[in-house]
Parts: C-alpha cells; sequence; structure tokens
C-alpha cells in the first residue's frame, strides 16, 4: 500500500457451486445446485441394475443471492449472513458447522446455515486498485460439497447500471445482428469487456451493475439462454411504428421517407425514435415497486439499431451525451463503439493527433479521433483510456505513487522508469510510476503537462496490440487528449522547443514491462 492509505473495500461475494460426492448433480450455469438423490451402497434386493439397496440423500437446491455481502476492509472487516438449501424433504441434507480458512479470510459455517467471514492480514498483501477471490468450499452432513466464492477489491467501485434498449423494424432486427448473449458477453464475461475495462482502467474505482433490480421477475430481466444469470442484461426490446400504414415501421419504408417526409422521425438520428421507445416503456413496463419504470432510474441507457438502419442512414454509428445518461449506437459484436459512448457518459472527450503539435487537430492528416489504441480515438478493438483521461476523472487521486511530476528546470535532465500504462492494479509494482507529467510552460501546443506513456500487448486492455513496445506523448486541452508523438525505436526523440523539453526513449525493460524515458530542458 502506498503511504497509509489502505482504502480496501468490495467484498463481494458469488456462488461458485460444485457437486461432490453424493446425490450432488452439478451446479448449472444459473448458479443453482440441484440435488436429485443418488442410489447408493451395496447387498442384495431392489435394484435391477444389479443387486443394489437405494439410499435416497434427499432433493434440495442451493441458490443463494449473488453477492451475498459486501465488506469494506479497513473500515468493515467483518460480515455474516445466512445460506439456505431449498426445494427440500424429509430426507434432505443440512449443514454442517465448519471453520474453513480460506487465502485472504475466515469463513465460519453454523449448522444453522448461519455464516460468518473475517479478513485476514493477506489482504494488505494486495496492490491499492487491485481485486482478487477467495473461494471457499464446505460440506452438507450427507458429505456433499458446495463451494462459495468470495471477490475482494482494495477500493471503493461505484457500480454504473446499464440498460439495452433494443429498437427494432419490421425487416430488421437488433438481434439479427448481435444476440443477447454475447451483449452479455461483451459488457460483462469477456476478459476485455466494458466491465473489466472500465475496473482496470480505473484502478478498481468504476464498473458496471448486471442489474439494477434483484427481483428476477421484472421483464427488465433479459436472458441469451433460460436462467442463465451469466447471458443476462437489463433489455427492453422496442418496435418501431408506422405512423402512415399501421404496424411495424420498416428500414426500407423509412429511408423512402426520409428525403421527402416532413416528419423528422426519417432523418433526426433516432431521436424521436429513442425518445417514442422510452415514453412506450414507461407506458408499458412497472418496476419493483409496480410503480412505471423510469428509465432514468439506470446510469446508462444505451439504444441500439440493426446495422441496416445505419447504413440506411437512419443513425449513425454512434452518438451520446457529455456527462449525460444516454447513447444511440449500431448494433455490432465489439464493444469499441458501446465503451467509445460511455466515456462519453461519463465526461470524457475524444483523443486526437496533432501531429504538429500547434494546438489543433484540424491540419491534413490529423483527426479529433486519431489517437491510436484507445477508447475516445478511432482505433479498433481498442480498450485503453490514456493517462490524461484517467487522471481528468480523478482516477490517479487514490494512488499518488504512480504518478511522477516533473518540474521545468533550465539544464535540468532526468531518467525514470516508467511501467506500462497498461498494467492492471494486480500487475503494478508499488515502486514504479504508470504516467509522466512534464511540466512544459510556454509549449507550443498551449497547454503546460505533457503525459508519457509505454505500452504493452495486454489481454484486458491492448488485446490487439496497438503501439506495442512505444512510449506516447500527450497532452490535455478541454477534456480532448490530443497525442502528439510516438516513439517506437530506442534513441527515438520528441522536442517542444518552445518550452525547451526533449522526451526519449532510452531503454526497455521486458521482464518489469517497464520503459526508462529521459526528460531534458533546454530553457
Amino acid at each position: 500500500m502506498h503511504g497509509s492509505l489502505k482504502i480496501f473495500t468490495a467484498i463481494t461475494l458469488s456462488a461458485l457451486l460444485t457437486a461432490c460426492g453424493g446425490g450432488s448433480s452439478g451446479g448449472n450455469s444459473s448458479g443453482t445446485e440441484t440435488n436429485t438423490g443418488t442410489d447408493t451402497g451395496t447387498g442384495g434386493g431392489g435394484d435391477t441394475g444389479g443387486g443394489n439397496t437405494d439410499t435416497d440423500t434427499g432433493d434440495y437446491t442451493f441458490n443463494p443471492a449473488s453477492p451475498l455481502a459486501t465488506l469494506i476492509v479497513g473500515t468493515a472487516e467483518y460480515v455474516e449472513g445466512t445460506l439456505q438449501l431449498e426445494d427440500t424433504d424429509s430426507k434432505s441434507p443440512s449443514f454442517l458447522g465448519a471453520t474453513v480458512e480460506g487465502q485472504y479470510g475466515s469463513f465460519k459455517l453454523y449448522d444453522s446455515g448461519n455464516w460468518e467471514y473475517q479478513l485476514n492480514s493477506n489482504a494488505n498483501s494486495l496492490n491499492d486498485g487491485q481485486s482478487a477471490e477467495d473461494t471457499i468450499t464446505f460440506q452438507l452432513t450427507n458429505g456433499d460439497q458446495l463451494s462459495v466464492t468470495l471477490s475482494i477489491q482494495t477500493v471503493a467501485a461505484t457500480e454504473n447500471s446499464i440498460v439495452f434498449v433494443l429498437v427494432n423494424f419490421s425487416d430488421a432486427a437488433v438481434t439479427d445482428d448481435v444476440s443477447i448473449s454475447q451483449l452479455a458477453n461483451m459488457t460483462f464475461n469477456e476478459i476485455d469487456s466494458l466491465d473489466n475495462t472500465y475496473k482496470e482502467n480505473s484502478l478498481g474505482q468504476l464498473k458496471f451493475k448486471r442489474h439494477l433490480s434483484n427481483d428476477q421477475s421484472l421483464a427488465q430481466y433479459c436472458y441469451g439462454e433460460e436462467n442463465n444469470e451469466n447471458s443476462s442484461i437489463d433489455c427492453f426490446v422496442y418496435s418501431v411504428p408506422d405512423s402512415q400504414n399501421g404496424g411495424v415501421l420498416s428500414v426500407e419504408d423509412a429511408q423512402a421517407r426520409a428525403g421527402s417526409s416532413r416528419d423528422g422521425q426519417y432523418s433526426d438520428g433516432g431521436y424521436t425514435w429513442r425518445d417514442n421507445a422510452t415514453s412506450w416503456i414507461q407506458s408499458n413496463y412497472v418496476d419493483s415497486n409496480n410503480q412505471p419504470v423510469n428509465l432514468d432510474d439506470w446510469r446508462h441507457r444505451v439504444y441500439i439499431f440493426p446495422k441496416s438502419a445505419n447504413r440506411a442512414g437512419l443513425i449513425g454509428t454512434g452518438v451520446a451525451s457529455v456527462l449525460g445518461g444516454w447513447s444511440i449506437i449500431a448494433a455490432d459484436s465489439d464493444q469499441l463503439i458501446m465503451g467509445h459512448e460511455l466515456g462519453h457518459n461519463i465526461g470524457l472527450s475524444h483523443a486526437g493527433n496533432d501531429d504538429n503539435n500547434d494546438g489543433d487537430t484540424n491540419d491534413a492528416g490529423e483527426s479529433e479521433y486519431g489517437a491510436n489504441g484507445v477508447f475516445m480515438g478511432n482505433s479498433w478493438k481498442s480498450r485503453l483510456f490514456g493517462s490524461a483521461h484517467r487522471e481528468l476523472m480523478g482516477w490517479y487521486d487514490n494512488f499518488p505513487g504512480y504518478t511522477t511530476n516533473i518540474s521545468q528546470s533550465a539544464g535540468g535532465s532526468t531518467e525514470h522508469e516508467l511501467q506500462a500504462i497498461q498494467l492492471t492494479a494486480g500487475e503494478l509494482s508499488s515502486s514504479l510510476p504508470q504516467v509522466l507529467k512534464v511540466e512544459s510552460n510556454g509549449s507550443k501546443n498551449g497547454e503546460n503537462q505533457y503525459y508519457v506513456e509505454y505500452h504493452i500487448s495486454h489481454d484486458i486492455l491492448n488485446p490487439y496490440p496497438h503501439q506495442e513496445n512505444a512510449v506516447t506523448v500527450h497532452y490535455l486541452n478541454e477534456g480532448t487528449a490530443n497525442q502528439v508523438a510516438t516513439l517506437a525505436s530506442l534513441g527515438e526523440q520528441f522536442t517542444d522547443p518552445f518550452a525547451g523539453i526533449t522526451i526519449e526513449l532510452k531503454s526497455r525493460n521486458t521482464s518489469n514491462n517497464s520503459a526508462t524515458i529521459a526528460i531534458s530542458y533546454s530553457n
């Protein structure tokens, strides 16, 4: 831990169910353990398969809520609750009291199903921002084994709820392009999911919440596979009505009317359909309190249209409100577009390339989307928020050791070992910075700070490698992070003569996933 800071938090528990021993039939993908009883024992009579005597160990299901509880380490290091076996009969097993030592804490289970969990000192070995799991396995009275998994995080994560509104036409449905299961995977399940991507970029401080309510009877629970929680998301399906002919509007008719109709719904980029879908949902669905659904209850509302609506010019590829709660996107099986628009929702502008470092991105070959390998730029399958945007969000505030500030000093020259910007909290060294902030008063671009990063390939934040083994230099201009240089070869330099700064890639250390950067000032 850095200094005295120990903002441990969010021990969440989810059930990982394993069937080991007589009577257990194996956990299904929704997190429910079902026991149908087994035939055991030897001896004569009763069994046509070879003379075995039937011994019914009893039926039960084990379907605990997920998460069971949340623990804040350093504030509330102890938590308790109750486990239950459901759908039991007179022969069903029961809980067996035991104390199980996990990797990060002690789990005590009572015969009644009551349980307690207390963190141990091993939790202090986790890096700031890191998350881990602690799996606890225990026995029932009949020998069946069940387990629960505790998810441990070292900072308090803000969970942003998200709901998807699928906007369909008579000749095109969103699920023709991307399935509910794919949406669940790209948002929550894949290693480079939006949930993982945002969590790791934010050093554990921001992630997504799968369901706003834990009431699974609500219509907002959408499953790609029946009763499979991992395939589920919050979603609603809206079919665009045809105001002229009745029934459901087709993309073909909407496109034909776009140039001639006075009705703006065909040419406003989907805004009218977004608003109509919102009104329709709030008039036709109720929440867990039996009140009309209010889509504003979700932090993010993602309106997804079929690809053919984009190809017909009815909507753009993606649009979102900065610091607002909504986005409109075309269906796709990669999360780049959605991740980019959600970035606007949390307050970020674009990431451009300013190759001549003149303070704008309007020159030939430049673009406000032009930064390589970042979510807010335009590189395909990128997953990274750069250090300038991370600082803008305040994600480094709790971790001062990951930033080195370099003050402008005439004739000054220093070297710094910099670990890769893609390294996540569990991979970071506590002794090396992840970003260099180089003071640049009088710079050509008009800003007073350069951000220097080193890049590697990474399963979560750089799965399709961009700028691998290179150093990049950026500045921040009113929320836009503009890239001015890529140093790909040893000895390569970036110089801003206005500020008298030279930044050089001196060496790489592949075992540390780090690079040594030289910073010098001439004036």
